[in-house]
Protein backbone atom coordinates (compact mmCIF):
# COMPACT_ATOMS: atom_id res chain seq x y z
CA UNK A 1 0.00 0.00 0.00
CA UNK A 2 1.50 3.29 -1.00
CA UNK A 3 1.14 6.15 1.82
CA UNK A 4 2.39 9.77 2.40
CA UNK A 5 5.35 8.07 4.02
CA UNK A 6 6.15 5.58 0.89
CA UNK A 7 7.73 9.13 -0.58
CA UNK A 8 9.09 10.64 2.97
CA UNK A 9 5.97 12.84 3.47
CA UNK A 10 4.63 13.11 7.27
CA UNK A 11 1.06 12.53 7.42
CA UNK A 12 0.21 15.71 8.24
CA UNK A 13 2.00 17.65 5.60
CA UNK A 14 0.18 15.44 3.01
CA UNK A 15 -3.18 16.59 4.28
CA UNK A 16 -1.97 20.40 4.16
CA UNK A 17 -0.41 19.75 1.12
CA UNK A 18 -4.11 18.35 -0.27
CA UNK A 19 -6.19 21.10 1.62
CA UNK A 20 -4.09 23.55 -0.12
CA UNK A 21 -4.44 22.17 -3.49
CA UNK A 22 -8.48 21.69 -3.20
CA UNK A 23 -8.49 25.44 -1.96
CA UNK A 24 -6.59 26.57 -5.03
CA UNK A 25 -8.60 24.45 -7.45
CA UNK A 26 -11.87 25.59 -6.13
CA UNK A 27 -10.94 29.36 -5.52
CA UNK A 28 -12.40 31.85 -8.17
CA UNK A 29 -10.38 33.26 -11.04
CA UNK A 30 -8.91 36.51 -10.50
CA UNK A 31 -11.16 38.89 -12.85
CA UNK A 32 -8.27 40.27 -15.24
CA UNK A 33 -7.74 36.07 -16.01
CA UNK A 34 -11.91 35.20 -16.47
CA UNK A 35 -12.81 35.25 -20.33
CA UNK A 36 -14.56 38.01 -21.84
CA UNK A 37 -18.09 37.42 -22.21
CA UNK A 38 -20.79 38.99 -24.88
CA UNK A 39 -23.10 41.96 -23.08
CA UNK A 40 -26.65 41.34 -22.51
CA UNK A 41 -29.32 43.16 -20.80
CA UNK A 42 -30.01 45.71 -18.96
CA UNK A 43 -27.27 47.67 -17.13
CA UNK A 44 -26.76 49.99 -14.71
CA UNK A 45 -24.62 53.08 -14.43
CA UNK A 46 -23.60 55.07 -11.63
CA UNK A 47 -21.84 58.28 -10.93
CA UNK A 48 -18.15 57.89 -9.09
CA UNK A 49 -18.83 59.05 -5.76
CA UNK A 50 -16.03 61.20 -5.90
CA UNK A 51 -16.35 63.05 -8.84
CA UNK A 52 -16.42 66.64 -9.43
CA UNK A 53 -19.26 68.05 -11.80
CA UNK A 54 -17.63 68.33 -15.08
CA UNK A 55 -18.25 69.49 -18.64
CA UNK A 56 -17.01 66.12 -19.68
CA UNK A 57 -15.92 65.22 -23.33
CA UNK A 58 -13.38 62.65 -24.20
CA UNK A 59 -11.42 60.43 -22.40
CA UNK A 60 -8.85 57.56 -22.41
CA UNK A 61 -7.44 55.04 -20.08
CA UNK A 62 -3.55 56.00 -19.65
CA UNK A 63 -1.33 53.46 -17.72
CA UNK A 64 -3.68 52.59 -14.59
CA UNK A 65 -5.85 56.35 -14.61
CA UNK A 66 -8.32 57.58 -16.96
CA UNK A 67 -7.80 60.94 -18.31
CA UNK A 68 -11.03 62.82 -19.06
CA UNK A 69 -10.98 66.54 -20.96
CA UNK A 70 -13.13 68.54 -18.94
CA UNK A 71 -13.80 71.22 -21.26
CA UNK A 72 -15.62 73.56 -19.36
CA UNK A 73 -12.85 73.68 -16.97
CA UNK A 74 -9.89 74.08 -19.58
CA UNK A 75 -8.32 71.15 -18.22
CA UNK A 76 -7.21 67.53 -18.29
CA UNK A 77 -8.60 65.34 -15.27
CA UNK A 78 -6.67 62.51 -13.95
CA UNK A 79 -9.01 59.69 -12.30
CA UNK A 80 -7.29 57.20 -10.27
CA UNK A 81 -9.75 54.80 -9.50
CA UNK A 82 -11.44 54.55 -6.32
CA UNK A 83 -11.73 58.20 -5.62
CA UNK A 84 -8.69 60.17 -6.68
CA UNK A 85 -8.96 62.97 -9.31
CA UNK A 86 -6.53 65.67 -9.41
CA UNK A 87 -5.74 68.12 -12.88
CA UNK A 88 -3.41 66.63 -15.03
CA UNK A 89 -2.87 69.57 -17.03
CA UNK A 90 -4.39 73.07 -17.45
CA UNK A 91 -4.73 76.00 -20.23
CA UNK A 92 -6.03 74.55 -22.63
CA UNK A 93 -9.57 73.37 -24.16
CA UNK A 94 -9.40 69.76 -24.25
CA UNK A 95 -12.20 68.04 -26.57
CA UNK A 96 -10.81 64.29 -27.53
CA UNK A 97 -8.08 61.98 -26.14
CA UNK A 98 -6.64 59.29 -26.82
CA UNK A 99 -3.65 56.88 -25.68
CA UNK A 100 -0.87 56.27 -28.60
CA UNK A 101 0.81 53.28 -28.88
CA UNK A 102 3.90 54.81 -27.57
CA UNK A 103 2.40 55.54 -24.15
CA UNK A 104 2.24 59.32 -25.20
CA UNK A 105 -1.10 60.60 -24.84
CA UNK A 106 -2.89 62.45 -27.81
CA UNK A 107 -5.32 65.60 -27.16
CA UNK A 108 -7.00 67.37 -29.09
CA UNK A 109 -6.78 71.51 -28.06
CA UNK A 110 -9.98 74.01 -29.57
CA UNK A 111 -8.15 76.80 -27.30
CA UNK A 112 -7.47 80.28 -28.05
CA UNK A 113 -4.56 79.20 -29.72
CA UNK A 114 -6.88 77.98 -32.71
CA UNK A 115 -7.12 73.82 -33.36
CA UNK A 116 -4.32 71.63 -32.78
CA UNK A 117 -3.09 68.55 -31.82
CA UNK A 118 -0.94 67.72 -28.71
CA UNK A 119 1.13 64.82 -27.24
CA UNK A 120 1.97 64.64 -24.11
CA UNK A 121 4.53 63.00 -22.22
CA UNK A 122 3.86 60.59 -18.89
CA UNK A 123 5.70 63.58 -17.05
CA UNK A 124 3.76 66.32 -18.63
CA UNK A 125 5.76 67.43 -21.80
CA UNK A 126 3.87 68.44 -23.99
CA UNK A 127 4.45 69.06 -27.63
CA UNK A 128 2.29 69.85 -30.59
CA UNK A 129 1.53 67.38 -33.30
CA UNK A 130 -0.23 69.25 -36.00
CA UNK A 131 -1.93 72.64 -35.79
CA UNK A 132 -2.29 73.24 -40.08
CA UNK A 133 -5.09 71.92 -42.32
CA UNK A 134 -6.51 69.99 -38.72
CA UNK A 135 -10.04 71.16 -39.55
CA UNK A 136 -12.40 71.55 -36.49
CA UNK A 137 -10.83 68.73 -34.89
CA UNK A 138 -13.20 66.66 -32.34
CA UNK A 139 -12.08 63.16 -30.65
CA UNK A 140 -9.83 60.79 -31.87
CA UNK A 141 -8.50 56.99 -32.04
CA UNK A 142 -5.10 55.83 -32.65
CA UNK A 143 -3.45 53.02 -35.08
CA UNK A 144 -1.00 50.58 -33.55
CA UNK A 145 0.55 51.32 -36.56
CA UNK A 146 0.90 55.69 -34.77
CA UNK A 147 -1.25 56.58 -37.23
CA UNK A 148 -4.65 59.15 -35.82
CA UNK A 149 -7.86 59.32 -36.80
CA UNK A 150 -10.40 62.03 -35.40
CA UNK A 151 -13.85 63.19 -36.52
CA UNK A 152 -14.91 67.29 -37.00
CA UNK A 153 -17.61 68.76 -35.46
CA UNK A 154 -18.89 70.95 -36.94
CA UNK A 155 -17.33 70.77 -40.25
CA UNK A 156 -17.86 67.12 -40.77
CA UNK A 157 -15.39 64.81 -42.38
CA UNK A 158 -12.67 62.48 -41.12
CA UNK A 159 -8.76 63.09 -40.92
CA UNK A 160 -5.65 61.08 -40.46
CA UNK A 161 -2.04 61.64 -39.75
CA UNK A 162 0.53 59.11 -40.23
CA UNK A 163 3.89 58.74 -38.61
CA UNK A 164 6.18 61.39 -40.13
CA UNK A 165 2.93 62.52 -42.54
CA UNK A 166 0.55 65.57 -43.05
CA UNK A 167 -3.01 65.85 -41.98
CA UNK A 168 -5.23 64.17 -44.89
CA UNK A 169 -8.53 64.42 -45.39
CA UNK A 170 -10.20 61.38 -46.28
CA UNK A 171 -12.63 61.72 -49.45
CA UNK A 172 -15.71 60.86 -48.24
CA UNK A 173 -17.04 63.68 -46.39
CA UNK A 174 -19.64 62.40 -43.64
CA UNK A 175 -21.73 65.23 -41.93
CA UNK A 176 -20.82 66.15 -37.91
CA UNK A 177 -18.75 63.54 -37.43
CA UNK A 178 -17.94 63.24 -33.77
CA UNK A 179 -17.14 59.69 -31.66
CA UNK A 180 -14.27 57.48 -33.17
CA UNK A 181 -13.40 54.01 -32.44
CA UNK A 182 -11.02 51.25 -33.51
CA UNK A 183 -12.07 47.46 -33.88
CA UNK A 184 -10.30 44.77 -31.94
CA UNK A 185 -8.28 43.47 -34.83
CA UNK A 186 -8.04 47.37 -35.97
CA UNK A 187 -9.09 46.41 -39.44
CA UNK A 188 -11.92 48.90 -39.56
CA UNK A 189 -12.36 52.20 -38.44
CA UNK A 190 -16.06 53.59 -36.95
CA UNK A 191 -17.03 57.35 -36.94
CA UNK A 192 -20.20 58.14 -35.52
CA UNK A 193 -22.76 61.00 -37.28
CA UNK A 194 -24.94 63.13 -35.21
CA UNK A 195 -26.47 64.94 -38.30
CA UNK A 196 -30.20 66.69 -37.38
CA UNK A 197 -31.74 64.59 -40.14
CA UNK A 198 -32.55 61.33 -38.35
CA UNK A 199 -32.45 59.19 -41.45
CA UNK A 200 -28.53 59.63 -41.58
CA UNK A 201 -27.68 59.50 -38.23
CA UNK A 202 -25.48 56.15 -37.72
CA UNK A 203 -22.05 54.83 -37.28
CA UNK A 204 -19.68 55.03 -40.42
CA UNK A 205 -16.61 52.58 -40.94
CA UNK A 206 -13.65 52.79 -43.15
CA UNK A 207 -11.54 49.47 -43.46
CA UNK A 208 -8.09 49.91 -42.58
CA UNK A 209 -5.15 47.82 -44.05
CA UNK A 210 -1.80 46.69 -42.00
CA UNK A 211 -0.37 50.22 -41.51
CA UNK A 212 -3.44 51.94 -40.84
CA UNK A 213 -4.85 53.23 -44.35
CA UNK A 214 -8.42 53.42 -44.88
CA UNK A 215 -10.29 52.17 -47.78
CA UNK A 216 -14.05 53.75 -49.20
CA UNK A 217 -16.23 54.18 -46.17
CA UNK A 218 -19.86 52.82 -45.94
CA UNK A 219 -22.95 53.60 -43.95
CA UNK A 220 -22.59 50.88 -41.50
CA UNK A 221 -25.08 50.97 -38.57
CA UNK A 222 -28.36 53.28 -39.02
CA UNK A 223 -29.91 54.74 -35.65
CA UNK A 224 -33.43 55.08 -36.99
CA UNK A 225 -33.25 51.33 -38.79
CA UNK A 226 -32.74 49.57 -35.07
CA UNK A 227 -35.48 48.89 -32.60
CA UNK A 228 -34.31 47.44 -29.37
CA UNK A 229 -35.53 44.37 -28.14
CA UNK A 230 -33.90 43.97 -24.54
CA UNK A 231 -35.63 41.84 -21.85
CA UNK A 232 -36.28 44.26 -18.79
CA UNK A 233 -36.22 47.48 -21.03
CA UNK A 234 -38.56 50.06 -20.30
CA UNK A 235 -39.80 52.17 -22.86
CA UNK A 236 -38.09 54.97 -24.46
CA UNK A 237 -39.65 58.07 -22.77
CA UNK A 238 -40.77 59.90 -25.93
CA UNK A 239 -42.21 56.32 -26.87
CA UNK A 240 -39.96 55.90 -29.71
CA UNK A 241 -39.87 52.76 -31.05
CA UNK A 242 -36.11 52.61 -32.75
CA UNK A 243 -32.89 53.51 -31.17
CA UNK A 244 -34.11 56.99 -31.88
CA UNK A 245 -35.68 57.13 -28.67
CA UNK A 246 -32.54 56.43 -26.55
CA UNK A 247 -29.47 57.63 -28.14
CA UNK A 248 -30.66 60.72 -30.43
CA UNK A 249 -28.00 61.99 -31.89
CA UNK A 250 -24.78 59.65 -31.91
CA UNK A 251 -21.89 61.62 -29.65
CA UNK A 252 -19.94 58.97 -28.15
CA UNK A 253 -19.01 55.45 -29.10
CA UNK A 254 -16.54 52.56 -28.37
CA UNK A 255 -15.86 49.09 -29.02
CA UNK A 256 -15.12 46.03 -26.87
CA UNK A 257 -13.05 43.10 -27.44
CA UNK A 258 -15.35 41.35 -28.83
CA UNK A 259 -16.37 44.07 -31.53
CA UNK A 260 -19.51 44.98 -29.76
CA UNK A 261 -20.31 48.57 -30.29
CA UNK A 262 -21.54 51.03 -27.59
CA UNK A 263 -23.07 54.10 -28.73
CA UNK A 264 -24.62 57.01 -27.21
CA UNK A 265 -25.46 60.88 -27.41
CA UNK A 266 -29.07 62.47 -27.53
CA UNK A 267 -28.06 66.05 -27.65
CA UNK A 268 -30.92 67.93 -28.46
CA UNK A 269 -33.67 64.71 -28.05
CA UNK A 270 -36.44 64.66 -26.15
CA UNK A 271 -35.05 60.65 -24.91
CA UNK A 272 -31.87 59.64 -24.53
CA UNK A 273 -30.15 58.62 -20.99
CA UNK A 274 -28.95 55.23 -22.28
CA UNK A 275 -25.77 53.70 -23.84
CA UNK A 276 -26.79 51.03 -26.45
CA UNK A 277 -24.66 48.13 -26.92
CA UNK A 278 -24.95 46.86 -30.74
CA UNK A 279 -23.66 43.62 -32.28
CA UNK A 280 -20.99 43.57 -34.49
CA UNK A 281 -21.98 42.96 -37.25
CA UNK A 282 -24.08 46.51 -36.58
CA UNK A 283 -27.82 44.82 -36.93
CA UNK A 284 -29.17 44.39 -33.66
CA UNK A 285 -29.00 46.11 -30.14
CA UNK A 286 -27.84 43.49 -27.85
CA UNK A 287 -27.99 45.22 -24.29
CA UNK A 288 -28.43 49.09 -22.66
CA UNK A 289 -26.54 50.92 -20.18
CA UNK A 290 -29.36 53.07 -18.15
CA UNK A 291 -28.32 55.23 -15.35
CA UNK A 292 -26.13 57.69 -17.33
CA UNK A 293 -26.02 61.32 -17.62
CA UNK A 294 -28.81 62.86 -20.04
CA UNK A 295 -26.30 64.03 -22.64
CA UNK A 296 -23.79 61.27 -23.18
CA UNK A 297 -20.30 62.90 -25.01
CA UNK A 298 -17.98 60.71 -24.44
CA UNK A 299 -17.18 56.38 -23.54
CA UNK A 300 -13.84 54.75 -22.62
CA UNK A 301 -13.13 51.08 -21.47
CA UNK A 302 -10.83 51.09 -18.51
CA UNK A 303 -10.15 49.89 -15.26
CA UNK A 304 -8.02 47.91 -14.02
CA UNK A 305 -8.85 44.81 -16.29
CA UNK A 306 -10.72 46.91 -18.86
CA UNK A 307 -14.11 45.97 -17.72
CA UNK A 308 -15.23 49.53 -16.86
CA UNK A 309 -16.83 51.45 -19.12
CA UNK A 310 -16.95 55.27 -18.33
CA UNK A 311 -19.30 57.86 -19.27
CA UNK A 312 -19.01 61.72 -19.77
CA UNK A 313 -21.81 63.99 -20.24
CA UNK A 314 -21.68 67.21 -22.17
CA UNK A 315 -23.13 69.40 -19.23
CA UNK A 316 -22.45 69.35 -15.48
CA UNK A 317 -22.29 66.22 -14.96
CA UNK A 318 -20.16 64.00 -12.64
CA UNK A 319 -18.39 60.93 -14.20
CA UNK A 320 -19.96 58.07 -14.75
CA UNK A 321 -19.05 53.91 -15.29
CA UNK A 322 -20.48 50.95 -14.83
CA UNK A 323 -19.02 47.23 -14.76
CA UNK A 324 -19.24 45.41 -17.87
CA UNK A 325 -18.19 41.59 -18.60
CA UNK A 326 -16.15 42.15 -21.25
CA UNK A 327 -13.15 44.26 -21.40
CA UNK A 328 -12.44 47.09 -24.37
CA UNK A 329 -11.09 46.51 -27.38
CA UNK A 330 -6.81 46.68 -27.16
CA UNK A 331 -7.44 46.43 -23.43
Amino acid sequence: MITPATFGFPFWAARALALAVTVTLLSPAPAEDLPDRAPAGVYRAEAVAASPKITGSGLAWWGDRLVVADRGGKRLLAFSPPDKFETFAEALTPVGVATAPDGSLVVVDRGEDGPRLLRYAADGKRTVLASDDVGTPQFLAAHSSGTLYWSGFPDGGTRTLAPGGKPTALAAKIGHTYGVALSPKQDWLYVSSKLPNADRRGVWRFPLDAKGVPGEAEFFLKVQALEPDVPGLPAAKDGAKSLLGWVGRIQGIAVDSLGYLYVAGAESHTSGEAVAVVSPDGKKVVAMVLGVPRNVSGLAFGGADGRTLFVTGAGEYPLHQVRLPVRGAGR
